[in-house]
């Protein structure tokens, strides 16, 4: 699940992957009026996320990171949102990752600086939709969940290579070992050998007489 946080409005989206094929399952938009007091905003945004989550169950949660820029004032609106709908996706026990809108753009249209327009296109081709994803706030949901998807199987499979090479390195390290192990026996048994023979080691020194030593 993605979710684009605002007090205006909250998108959210959920996509299904395989391997490295996305397809979207639903989105939709939370809407609030500004006539509604604060209290009441944040309840329906709670309740509609948390009901989105029993309809479809998403076992991740991608959600943007907040930007204090200029607009303090809408940034403090768009955190009160954040905080109902990670409420809802924590009771859920949805794994949760962060990005920027910057990270999330790049991961989708491969560009941070892209705009919205290029960001729509590039959910709505990727997911395969016959139509744009609407309003804006559910495209950009779905392009943090698609963030996410990508990010985390790129990870996995980093993961994955990393323990094949330990894997390998101690496959390695175990052959050496019995290779020299191998070794040890060996010289063990030429030395036993020549010992019962009454031959002289080449690699032991020469035994000297208490005297000569004197």
């Amino acid at each position: 699940m993605g979710i684009d946080p605002g007090l205006a409005h909250t998108g959210w989206g959920v996509i299904e992957t395989r391997g490295p094929v996305c397809r979207a399952r639903a989105y939709g938009c939370v809407t609030t009026k500004a006539s509604d007091s604060i209290d009441r905003r944040l309840g329906m945004i709670y309740e509609e996320i948390a009901q989105a989550i029993r309809s479809y169950a998403p076992s991740q949660l991608a959600i943007e990171k907040i930007f204090f820029g200029e607009n303090t004032r809408s940034a403090l609106a768009t955190a009160h949102a954040r905080g109902a709908a990670l409420v809802a996706c924590s009771e859920a026990g949805l794994e949760l990752g962060e990005y920027t809108p910057m990270q999330i753009k790049q991961a989708v249209v491969g560009t941070g600086s892209a705009d919205k327009r290029q960001v729509i296109y590039m959910v709505q081709n990727i997911l395969a939709l016959d139509h744009e994803p609407r309003p804006d706030h559910c495209a950009d949901a779905l392009a943090a969940a698609i963030c996410h998807a990508n990010l985390t199987r790129t990870q996995r499979i980093a993961r994955d290579v990393a323990s094949v090479q330990v894997y390998e390195q101690q496959l390695a390290q175990a052959e050496q070992d019995r290779s020299e192990a191998r070794d040890v026996t060996a010289a063990a048994t030429a030395a036993r050998v020549a010992r019962s023979r009454g031959e002289r080691v080449p690699w032991e020194p020469t035994r000297q007489s208490r005297r000569n030593s004197s």
